[in-house]
Formats: structure tokens, sequence, C-alpha cells
């Protein structure tokens, strides 16, 4: 073989192989877009714990109360995008629906053969009942951005973690504790509402971020099934102080903690991968 012909296939054999690392590079185990759909459960603990509020009586004497608020199982959905710029990282956008359920509750301190100071309409007492264990939707809905690393690019089952945040806009709060009542001395309705602590200056955005950890199965050309445990810090208001009990309105002392809400979540992906055109 001369020298022109071996020159010849060495060009070949590059042009060939420039050709065949897109083919390798964009194949399956490589999406560039993924669409996610997921569904979950969600927990969390408590939220704050306050362990004396004064609530006057209609006697002028004064109930003692312990007021607290914790989060109820509940349960999350979402949509999500993910874009594969490398085998590994990808760019991620999840839009979620925290269903965060709170449960508040009341007991008297006082004592066992009196709890409640004397009041003909039992007004504190009828609130405190009320209060205690009453659910309190305080749902959110979350948009966060941030991105995934994806440990194993091959097999039938890929780990991967995740790491995204952002804000979400909160549907209640989680600072008031007011009970309803029946007062039949009381002109007009004869329902209205007690409250022991109002909230003064309700925040309707909390910042929060999310960490997750999960498995991605194949389950269809084009289709995959992910498995993910998250753990979802939010920074939410908390009670920090009692209520000044001498006003119609008594706004609870406010500050800020990050609360811990985990989740395990099942996801649906739909793998879109880029289309190969020919050139001639």
């Amino acid at each position: 073989m001369t020298l022109h012909h071996l020159r010849r296939s060495a060009l070949a054999a590059l042009a060939l192989a420039a050709l065949a690392s897109p083919a390798a590079a964009q194949s399956p185990e490589h999406p560039l877009l993924v669409f996610s759909l997921s569904g979950g459960s969600l927990t969390g603990g408590a939220i704050w714990r306050l362990d004396r509020q004064f609530a006057r009586a209609s006697s002028g004497d004064i109930d003692s109360l312990a007021l607290s608020r914790r989060f109820r199982p509940g349960f999350t959905v979402g949509v999500g995008a993910t874009l594969f710029r490398s085998p590994h990282f990808a760019y991620t956008l999840d839009i979620s629906f925290l269903g965060l359920t709170t449960e508040s509750r009341c007991a008297s301190l006082g004592p066992v053969a009196s709890p409640y100071a004397l009041d003909s309409q039992h007004i504190n007492q009828q609130a405190c009942e009320d209060i205690q264990g009453r659910s309190i939707p305080t749902n959110a809905a979350a948009f966060q951005l941030g991105g995934t690393w994806r440990i194993v690019t091959q097999g039938l089952a890929q780990p991967y973690a995740r790491l995204v945040a952002g804000a979400a806009i909160v549907g209640g709060s989680f600072i008031e504790a007011s009970g309803r009542v029946f007062a039949s001395d009381s002109p007009g309705p004869q329902t209205r509402a007690r409250v022991f602590l109002a909230d003064q200056n309700r925040r309707e955005i909390m910042l929060l971020a999310t960490l997750a950890a999960g498995v991605t199965l194949e389950a269809a050309p084009g289709y995959q099934l992910r498995f993910e445990a998250r753990d979802v810090m939010a920074r939410i208001p908390t009670v920090t102080g009692p209520g000044d009990y001498t006003r119609l309105d008594p706004f609870a002392q406010v500050g800020s903690r990050t609360v811990h809400l985990l989740a395990l979540t099942v996801a649906l992906d739909l793998v879109l991968e880029r289309q190969r055109t020919r050139r001639y």
C-alpha cells in the first residue's frame, strides 16, 4: 500500500470517528431534556409553642393558656424540567404544590378543679376547645431552580442528587390562634371569633430550599420512573412571645426559624433527545 493510500485511509478513519463522537454523546443514556410529573407524601414536626398566654374573662379575671402549632402529614405534587448540559450535570426547574396543613393546640394552665376563670358565657373555654386539634390550611406554591448531579449515567438504575432553592406563596397564617364561640348575650350574629394571638404582618412569601436524592429507573423507551427522598427546608414565621391580652387584637411576638419537611415522592419522566439531522 502506497503512502498516498495510507494517508487517505487515515483521513477516512478520522472522519468516521468525528461522525461517531456526537452519536455517542447523544446516546439514550444522556438525554438532553426531561419533563417530570411527581407526587408524594410530606411530613413535618412542631412549629412553635407558647407556654403562657393570658386571656381576660368577662368577669375581669385572667385565664392562662398554653398554645402551640405543628404540621400534620400532607402531600406534594409538582411538575419540573431538567436540562442536561453534560452526561452528569443538569439545570433543574421545579414547580410544586405543598399541602402544608397545620394543627393548632390549646390547653388551660389553671387548676384541675376549675381550669378557667369565672365566666357565665365560658368564652375562653369555648375558644380554647375549638382551637384544640383544629386543622388549618397553610398550603404553599413553590418555585425553585437549581441543579441535578447524576452519579451514574448508564444502566437500568441511575442514582442522583439534586439541590434547588427559591420561594413559595403561602396561603395561610402560621401565627394566628383564634376560636369560634357562641355568645348568647351579644347583639347580631351569635357566633364570633375569640382571638388569643393575632398575626400583625402576615408573611405571604417564604424562602425554601430542597435537598433530594433518588434513583432513576428506565420504564419504557422515552419514559423513566424516579423514586426520591427530599428534605424541604422552609423559612417560616413562628411565635417567640405572648401577645398583649389587654388589646382586642393581641399581636404575637414573631420571629423566624427553618423547619425541615421530609417527603417521599414518585415521578414519571418524559425524556426528549436531540434529533440529529444528516448532511449531504
